[in-house]
């Protein structure tokens, strides 16, 4: 009886224990349109039980082994319900949510879904950026993107690069809520006009290759969107705390109210930012502003937003010998004994990596020390868009966007002397201001100055290049059936750009001549300028453009589908304030300077004839056409592969078709690119796996020459058009080892390559006609690009990072790029004669490691508080990041291909950026 007893006290026990085995399903919950955390998402698993998202979107329940059906829901997205068994400690579980109604991201953005967009794309959380952006230029946080290279150039803040498959960022379309932020004339992108778009980042995306995008936008290599936080996010009020390297500091602030009652929501953001920066004299002074407001009205959502990011910061413009930076490095990199004694002479050597010549001081007559900043850029360029997204009933929407973008400022420069004019590396400014208080006195029979004036040899200008763009998009999108939608729309901008000198500082002088033969004002009664007059050049770049765009998409069970195409016209104007004014008088178009008498047909025609008009190119339109199409198609719940082809006809940009001296520029066609690109991707619980292939050939890809002269001897310019081929492969994965242990890798190897070989390209003037010197020989030149690597990015990256969380909210993580195969920038028309078929310079390949620690908890029990920790290029690795090959500005004349005849920026040292952020 006592056995039989205890039998039963054991089994009742035993059971006692299975029946209270408990375990863990946890997990992150996400945005499925953008991959934010949705912050305090709910997760029931009964009637009034469950528990909420953190910060972080991570979430946790321990319950009784078991089946669960899990509910997981978020204000402004569509609830979402899972099964789960709970048999064994802990179970993961992430989930993604859609939102309930189209929002902004989706309708301006185009942009790319996992398992369902036919394009090769990269998203970077808000949490990423936190995590790992540490101030730095938002292309910084790129690199670890397969195909993706940045740098920060010089150095000076806000002068970041980037490039996507070895394609600059000329032409890359990069995007903010929609709205193209790329150069109209040149195509380029200055990140210091958005430093402070991180506090109110939502997402950032970027596809690689010809994208989605609906609009006849550059997108040759990629295209970057970033969205901004709108009223479909949840309320919350943030404030920020960094200092870092170099006495950097930086406030921010923002606040996002979500939806407020009836259907109000508004979003603002302020952050100020200073520091001395890494190389020397390139100092950062600026602040950020942002401000949107929405309202949801019936089947309308309204919105009004406006940001800009007034500063100012120091540069280094040129590349120099790497020799001037460390002589030791030279030697290591392949610099001849003979070319180091050279630039030694000529420049100096062993000055740091941090080296920059751009300022010197002065002491003026009154014995103050004065710095001078050679090279400074200052600039203001705010931008205010107001956009209409109307659902007009359940199978039509459309989207109406109105943007004004108004750009002030510049960048300085020191004017007439010699670049080699300098003294232990720097800038001799007390000379040039000796040399100005000991010039010529002013002319006597000038009415307008004082003849003690003091002529400046040399002068600090202000090279301004403001600028008005105004811009409509308008789309439409017709749902025809729950499988076919189609779209389309207008896209429509004017651009107007001023561009001129100004005198800024004289430098003890009182006055400078305006008489650079390649900038005189031949309209001005007097060659003198003082402080705030304009000199040298004086215009007025003009572009319009009008697209059409149209779009199908189809999705059904495991396929989905695109074709897209578009139309667009560019249109090119310039006025020249300087050059000499215009008389038609019927058969023949005069130019007429201020002292000019033209006799022409036995009439004298001068400045005040009636008629008369400022210099301008007339306008010069070009058509062009984008057609893309994709599919893709779901293998099973876990892989899908993908494909899609495009083919461009873009009109070239406005500086290979008007130069500098404001003339139409010969040999000028439309760039030609087709594109092709198959991918793969596996997602299954802890590993995730992308993999693709591409192909994109680029045909009459300019390339500008000049120092060519026509018959009577006035400057030409023309362009040479290449051919290239950009092949490749991009792999990265993901594995979630463990809960608290994540692994990512990333793989890009490319193979881009010049495709052109001319034995003589003839230049003709606008009219046809062969263009002969002063002899009678006509103009031409010859070149052996076939094969030759393009240069500017590397063409081989590795990289890797490792997570490690030690506590739900505390982690580390290393991350680690290795960049080879970089061929450094050159010119490929350079490739004649004996340097026919010549590879460029191959830079040292070099790898950077980033360290990112962090953690999070909550003050008070109500304040979330996160302190991070960034330790950029941990191991202070020394690395070439630019490089030049046979630069002009070098101040030597071989031509060697090789590093004796490179100028090089070296990247920044180990620096670091610590934080600490409040929300409320």
């Amino acid at each position: 009886m006592l056995k039989k007893t205890i039998l039963l006290i054991l089994s009742l026990a035993t059971g006692i224990g299975f029946f209270a085995q408990t375990g863990k399903v946890t997990g992150q919950i996400l945005d499925k349109v953008t991959g934010e955390s949705l912050i305090g998402a709910n997760v029931m698993y009964a009637t009034g039980k469950g528990t909420t998202a953190d910060f972080e979107g991570n979430y946790s329940l321990t319950l009784p082994y078991g089946e669960y059906t899990l509910t997981y829901s978020f204000a402004g997205m569509r609830p979402l319900s899972k099964n789960v068994t709970i048999s064994s400690k802990t179970t993961v579980m992430n989930v993604k949510l859609a939102p309930a109604m189209l929002r902004e991201v989706e309708v301006t953005g185009d942009i790319a879904k996992e398992r369902e967009t036919p394009v090769a794309f990269t998203n970077i959380s808000p949490k990423q950026l936190e995590q790992e952006l540490a101030s730095q230029d938002l292309p910084m946080i790129l690199n670890s993107t397969p195909g993706v290279y940045a740098t920060q150039q010089g150095g000076g803040d806000g002068d970041a690069r980037i490039t996507i498959r070895g394609f600059s960022q000329r032409n890359l379309a990069v995007m903010i809520d929609g709205v193209p932020v790329n150069d109209m004339e040149n195509g380029w992108v200055y990140w210091s006009n958005w430093f402070g778009l991180d506090m109110v980042t939502s997402n950032i995306q970027v596809q690689r290759g010809l994208g989605v995008s609906k609009l006849a936008v550059p997108s040759v290599g990629g295209t970057m969107n970033i969205f901004t936080k709108g009223i479909n996010q949840k309320a919350e009020l943030k404030a920020k705390f960094e200092i870092g390297s170099n006495l950097f500091q930086r406030q921010s602030f923002s606040y996002n109210s979500g939806k407020l009652k009836k259907g109000w929501g508004f979003s603002a953001a302020f952050s100020r930012k200073k520091g001395l920066g890494w190389a020397d004299q390139t100092y950062t002074d600026g602040m950020f502003f942002f401000g949107k407001i929405e309202k949801r009205y019936k089947n309308h959502l309204i919105s009004l937003s406006a940001y800009g990011a007034p500063q100012s910061h120091g540069q280094r413009s040129y590349k120099r010998p790497i020799s001037v930076f460390d002589s030791t490095k030279a030697v290591e990199a392949g610099v001849s004994n003979e070319a180091i004694a050279y630039y030694d002479t000529t420049f100096g050597s062993n000055y740091g990596y941090k080296y920059n010549e751009y300022y010197g001081r002065y002491n003026d007559i009154n014995g103050k020390s004065i710095l001078l900043r050679e090279k400074e850029n200052k600039y203001f360029k705010p931008q205010i868009t107001l956009k209409d997204f109307w659902q007009v009933n359940d199978k039509f929407y459309m989207s109406n966007i109105l943007y004004l973008s108004i750009g002030k400022g510049g960048g300085t420069g020191v004017a007439q002397g010699n670049r080699l004019d300098l003294k232990d590396g720097i800038l001799d400014a007390q000379r040039i201001y000796d040399e100005n208080r000991n010039g010529d006195f002013g002319p006597t029979t000038d009415p307008v100055y004082h003849p003690t004036d003091l002529k400046s040899s040399r002068y600090k200008y202000l090279g301004v290049n403001n600028h008005f763009w105004l811009g409509l998009l308008s789309t439409g999108t017709y749902k025809k059936s729950e499988h076919m939608s189609y779209s389309g729309g207008i896209d429509l901008r004017t651009y107007v750009a001023e561009h001129y000198r100004e005198v800024n500082d004289l430098i003890g002088g009182d006055y400078v001549l305006d008489n650079n033969p390649k900038g005189i004002d031949y309209n001005s009664a007097s060659p003198i300028r003082k402080v705030g007059d304009r000199v040298y050049y004086n215009d007025l770049g003009k572009v319009n453009w009008g697209g059409l765009f149209g779009q199908m998409e189809y999705k059904k069970e495991v396929w989905s589908a695109f074709v897209s195409a578009s139309g667009s016209v560019s249109a090119y104007n310039d006025v020249d304030f300087f050059r000499k004014k215009t008389l038609d008088v019927g058969d023949k178009v005069l130019e007429i300077g201020y002292y000019d008498t033209v006799t022409y047909k036995g009439k004298e025609y001068h400045r005040n004839s009636e008629g008369l008009k400022t210099y301008e190119t007339g306008w010069k339109s070009i058509p062009g056409f984008t057609i893309k199409a994709g599919a893709n198609y779901l293998i099973n719940e876990f892989s899908n592969i993908f494909v899609n082809v495009g083919y461009l006809s873009n009109a070239p940009k406005f500086r290979y078709v008007i130069d500098r001296a404001n003339n139409f520029v010969n040999n000028y066609k439309n760039e030609k690119i087709q594109a092709f690109e198959l991918g793969y991707s596996y997602t299954k619980k802890k590993v995730a796996i992308d993999v693709n292939a591409y192909i994109t050939n680029w045909q009459d890809r300019p390339e500008r020459i000049g120092g060519l002269e026509d018959d009577e001897g006035e400057p030409l310019s023309a362009n040479i058009l290449m051919n290239a081929r950009h092949l490749g492969a991009e792999f990265e994965v993901a594995y979630n080892i463990t809960k608290r242990l994540t692994v990512e890798g990333v793989v890009s190897v490319g193979d881009w390559t010049w495709q052109s070989k001319k034995d003589s390209i003839f230049f003709e003037d606008i009219a046809g006609n062969k263009v002969e010197d002063a002899f009678g020989n006509v103009k031409y030149v010859s070149f052996d690009a076939k094969g030759v690597h393009v240069g500017d990015a590397a063409q081989t990256q590795l990289g890797t990072s490792i997570k490690y969380n030690l506590t739900r909210r505390v982690y580390v993580k290393a991350r680690y790029t290795w960049f080879d195969r970089y061929y450094s920038a050159f010119e490929p028309t350079s490739l004649a004669g004996a340097n026919a078929g010549r590879e460029s310079w191959k830079i040292p390949s070099y790898g950077i490691m980033d360290v990112h620690v962090g953690g999070s908890f909550k003050f008070n029990k109500k304040v979330p508080v996160s302190i991070r920790l960034s330790i950029l290029n941990a191991l202070n690795s020394n690395y070439i990041s630019d490089a030049q090959n046979n630069d002009q500005y070098s101040g030597q004349s071989w031509n060697n291909f090789d590093a004796s005849s490179a100028t090089v920026f070296f990247g920044q040292g180990r620096r670091f950026n610590a934080s600490i952020q409040l929300k409320f």
